[in-house]
């Protein structure tokens, strides 16, 4: 068993990648976000050999996006080989639920080139099309390097002996699937460790401090295995995938530490930069002249026999290291436990000499360093087990509706599927178990009960099988070597001053968006989202993208901006289920035709639009729709935050014309709303749910226009300020992010340190609901929700805060928000609450949107006085009046 970081090596080096084509099977669907976006541009130009958007991909419910066009692929592939493009890779919609177009096409390189080099993702990675791809490309541009090592591997190792690499997961890769997968070998370094600390030891559930040259890492074991995640995972660059890594906390804490002093003030600097291999000859330990963390160590009398030169350092020096080390580990244990209950910390890895084990560390029962810490990574590698994954979209019927035997026939189906493709990789039959299920309902699937689910099963080695498969297989000759590119210096990634970032406007007072105020608005509509509205990631990625590669410009007006009887305002925004969005991105055109429908009945053209609902995803879009439009996106929403349902709009509450509306389809194809055939906003609410379920649970949306009187009266205004403002306040605070943001949307924090203890989830009328258990100090605080957030409430009925203000969840460290999807068991968290925009709190509105509105019987309290939010103008525009005296589509140019 070998344990390997040569592949993300290579990856962070830019050395021995290999050009790819990739080939994304999509037809219309996700052109709004096209492969490797937010890539390095160095890796991008070096990876990127030829990439092409195809005909092909799936619905979530399985029926094809567009057929597969055989012809489109062999010409596609015909030119990648005259272009000396050996290695391909194949991405298509919904894969991971049904893969024969990825297999086809497959097959259809094969017969172009026996030698190809071939990626399907739907044997890397599960459901996130954007994650999957991107770890499939960087699984493709390895390949060739695979080989090259893998053949000097099994050269290195004598006839007869089956060799295995471990992978991320804590699992093993035969020669021949690290060879097909080197990407999955890229963290298995922490995993071994932890699976060989948790041996060495016999604790089975507990944390591992891992302690190298450089960095600390400190994951939690259960059951004697790592603990996992699948999201947000983020390899080298900020480049996001969606496979399993073990879920660490990586400290910039080892042995070659460079301690600094200031002589003058007698204050100790700790890292972060570190000598690294250099340690033997820059060390004090080892003749050099640096402080180093060992030299602590050694000077701390917490080793011995390291190095050549005797090590003495003032008191003062180690007496601060010591106690920075304590606090920094102290620190990451407590962020790394899942619950109050002390628990045993095994140390491991050169480098936790650095650590005094007979310290006492709060909620610690017991500090061990076994026997042999320093090679636990090794012990792990000997001990890994055979994985295999199986994910699905299914029908769940409730257990309340036939006693759970529907679910149980399909968990088990599911479940005897992974355990088979277990045994196929090389596990004892005997030995399979399940270690992982998980099970998220789709929200907009009226009627049904749709469920995402993923399951993990693990095996022993069956080593009297895979030996006769090594025999077998070593006599076949392996894919022939490829030619690779001379090695690349990676270039350093650009850096954005994110702190205390002021808006630009031009001439004209329009607030030009770049970059850093995209950053910005992600992170606060994620905020306004309150649990719901799904992830702004990629749209702020689209975001990103348009103004990389655009000349187009993203101009933000104020709602009191507008020309009174010349504008005409479009609110716009998608409709669907979060958990397809993330698979099944636009094409870009959906909104843009929706409006154009709607213009064409009311022979009147469309000059600025806004966002819909200002939380989560649809918070950007209104910003990406205008500036394809080339008009501008005003300074304002619907709902001031994200709400279930579309008569919880305020344009709806205060009785504007709910006609006409337009839903649009991935392939272009509109349904016009008019007043003949709409009513009222709950009528149009229901009519366009089933609609959007017949388009694949999501939809570009079009609501009435509104004139300049109407936005001003119909809107919650400066609800994209209000998101900057959110957004500037996390990122301009490194401590205490957390309360600035609270401060900056006038708001509050109810719970500051809480962890999750359970989450329950269910789907009914289209809705995901459910509620999270958080411990607060003892007691248990409840988040009921309904896609979003609704009430918090003790359970003694004590309510902490309620619809309409709004509820969000962070984790306690980033500041990041979490949604009702993502927020799991274990989870640090805590919860904030903004008060609901003043437009939103009248009796009128509080009668859809207030907490009675949801079934509840207790009353919504206002606050005593309401601070109204400022905007962007506000605060830092130092000019007369911008009050429009002309149409805004007469000002495209500027």
């Amino acid at each position: 068993m070998v344990g390997t970081t040569h592949f993300i090596n290579a990856l962070i080096q830019r050395q021995s990648l290999t050009r790819v084509c990739t080939l994304r099977l999509c037809g219309p669907a996700t052109h709004s976000l096209r492969p490797m976006s937010n890539w390095p541009d160095d890796l991008k130009i070096q990876v990127d050999g030829l990439t092409a958007l195809v005909s092909g991909g799936y619905f979530f419910d399985g029926s094809p996006i567009a057929p597969l066009d055989e012809e489109e692929i062999r010409s596609l592939v015909r030119q990648a080989l005259t272009s000396d493009i050996n290695s391909f890779c194949v991405c298509g919609v919904f894969s991971p639920c049904r893969p024969d177009q990825e297999e086809r096409v497959a097959e259809i390189i094969r017969e172009e080139s026996s030698d190809a080099f071939i990626t399907v993702s739907h044997e890397i990675a599960g459901l996130g099309l954007i994650e999957r791809e991107n770890v499939s490309i960087l699984n493709a541009c390895l390949r060739p390097l695979a080989l090259r090592t893998m053949k000097a591997l099994e050269k290195a190792i004598p006839d007869g002996i089956p060799v295995f690499l471990t992978q991320n997961n804590g699992t093993l890769l035969s020669i021949d699937q690290c060879i097909r997968f080197p990407v999955l070998t890229f963290a298995s370094g922490s995993t071994n460790s932890m699976i060989g600390a948790a041996h060495l030891t016999g604790i089975q559930n507990g944390i591992v401090i891992d302690v190298g040259g450089t960095s600390t890492d400190i994951g939690v074991i259960v059951n004697g295995r790592p603990r996992h995640t699948h999201a947000k995972v983020y390899l080298v660059d900020d480049i996001r995938v969606n496979m399993s890594m073990p879920d660490v906390l990586s400290l910039p804490l080892g042995g070659g530490t460079v301690i600094h002093v200031d002589k003058e003030t007698g204050s100790v600097c700790v890292g972060p930069d570190s000598v690294g291999y250099q340690l033997v000859t820059q060390a004090l330990a080892f003749g050099g002249e640096i402080i180093t963390g060992t030299d602590v160590a050694l000077a701390a009398k917490l080793t011995s026999q390291i190095g050549h030169s005797t090590v003495q350092l003032p008191s003062f020096i180690v007496d601060q290291v010591i106690d920075h080390i304590k606090n920094t580990i102290s620190r990451g244990i407590d962020r790394m436990k899942t619950n109050e209950e002390p628990i045993p910390v095994i140390l491991c890895g050169g480098g936790s000499i650095l650590v005094n084990p007979k310290q006492t560390f709060d909620g610690v029962t017991q500090m061990i360093r076994p026997p042999h810490y320093s090679v636990c990574n090794a012990v792990g590698a000997a001990l890994c087990r055979v994985s295999a994954t199986v994910e699905s979209i299914v029908d769940l019927v409730p257990s309340s509706i036939d006693d759970g035997v529907q679910r149980k026939h399909e968990i088990d189906r599911l479940t005897l599927l992974v355990q088979q493709q277990c045994e196929q990789k090389g596990a004892h039959p005997n030995t399979i178990h399940l270690v992982d299920i998980e099970q998220v309902p789709l929200a907009y699937y009226p009627g049904g009960y749709k469920h995402r689910v993923f399951l993990t099963a693990i095996g022993q080695l069956d080593l009297f099988k895979l030996r006769g498969h090594h025999q077998q297989s070593g006599e076949q000759q392996l894919l022939p070597e490829v030619p690779l590119g001379k090695p690349q210096s990676s270039k350093p990634s650009k850096y954005m001053n994110m702190v205390n970032k002021q808006p630009t406007f031009d001439e004209h007072g329009f607030w030009i968006i770049d970059s850093i105020d995209i950053e910005y608005i992600a992170y606060g509509v994620g905020i306004l989202g309150c649990g719901g509205g799904g992830e702004p990631y990629h749209t702020k990625l689209s975001c990103l993208e348009m103004l990389k590669n655009c000349n187009g410009v993203m101009r933000v007006i104020s709602p009191f901006s507008l020309h009174p009887s010349l504008d005409l305002v479009a609110s716009i925004g998608f409709m669907g289920a979060p958990t397809v969005s993330y698979e099944q991105l636009p094409s870009g055109m959906e909104c843009l035709l929706a409006i154009g429908r709607v213009e064409e009945y009311l022979s009147r053209k469309v000059t600025a639009v806004f966002c819909g609902e200002i939380g989560g995803a649809n918070g950007l879009r209104g910003l990406l729709v205008a500036a394809s439009k080339q008009v501008p996106c005003v300074d304002c929403d619907n709902m001031g935050r994200a709400f279930p349902r579309l008569d919880q709009k305020l344009s709806f509450i205060r009785g504007q014309s709910v006609t006409p509306t337009c839903l649009c389809s991935v392939h272009g194809r509109t349904v016009l709303y008019t007043k003949e055939t709409i009513g009222n906003a709950q009528q149009l609410e229901e009519t366009l749910r089933k609609e959007c379920t017949k388009m694949g649970l999501r939809g570009g949306l079009c609501l009435p226009p509104q004139t300049a009187d109407e936005v001003q009266k119909y809107t919650v205004h400066h609800s994209l300020s209000l998101a900057w403002f959110l957004g500037k306040a996390k990122f301009s605070h490194h401590t205490n992010a957390i309360q600035a943001v609270a401060e900056a949307g006038n708001g509050r924090i109810i719970v500051s340190d809480g962890k999750v203890v359970g989450v329950e989830r269910n789907t009914s009328s289209g809705f995901v609901r459910g509620h999270v258990i958080i411990d607060v100090e003892g007691r248990m605080l409840i988040i009921d929700f309904q896609n979003e957030n609704l009430v918090a409430r003790f359970e003694d009925k004590e309510v902490l805060a309620s619809v309409p203000d709004l509820i969000t969840l962070v984790e306690q460290d980033s500041g990041e928000p979490f949604s009702t999807e993502t927020v799991k068991y274990g989870c640090r968290v805590s919860v904030l609450v903004l008060p609901a925009p003043e437009p939103m709190v009248t009796q009128e509105a509080l009668k859809y949107v207030g907490p009675s509105a949801f079934g509840y019987d207790h009353c919504y309290i206002r606050p005593s006085y309401h601070v109204p939010v400022k905007s962007v103008w506000d605060m830092y525009y130092n000019k007369p009046s911008i009050l429009s005296n002309t149409s805004l589509i007469n000002d495209n140019s500027n």
